[in-house]
């Protein structure tokens, strides 16, 4: 387990959507193609990346559950339908992230208060 300080000092937009989304390389390999293309098939996708229709299903799932990609469904004139993959609005993303950001940042601040209080308290039943 990397420390915070550790991975700080070691972020990078790729390993920063790992930390933060839970993404493995496979699945912002398929985000990143899915930015460039703007809007994409399944297929095209799989095509693009030389990875199996199923292996970038999965990382689609994983992509739209962390809220940056968005799915259309499109009907076919004479029926039945497909569906397509688009980049979710970057500002909401990054409005998202911050907020997030902001609540673990207190969350983590005020277990820190909690963690020198407990301390105090057993230094000075030690005295």
């Amino acid at each position: 387990m990397r420390s915070i300080k550790e991975m700080l000092m070691n972020l990078n937009c790729k390993n920063f959507l790992e930390c933060f989304y839970g993404l493995n390389e496979s699945d912002i390999d398929v985000f990143r193609i899915l930015v460039q293309l703007r809007e994409a098939k399944i297929d095209e996708l799989s095509k693009a990346l030389k990875k199996s229709e199923n292996s970038v299903y999965k990382s689609l799932q994983k992509l739209l559950m962390a809220g940056l990609v968005i799915r259309d469904k499109k009907l076919i004139e004479g029926g039945g339908y497909y569906y397509t993959y688009k980049p979710s609005n970057l500002d909401e993303v990054v409005a998202e992230m911050h907020k997030v950001i902001d609540a673990w940042y207190v969350k983590i601040k005020s277990t820190i208060d909690e963690f020198a209080k407990e301390f105090r308290k057993a230094d000075i039943v030690v005295k």
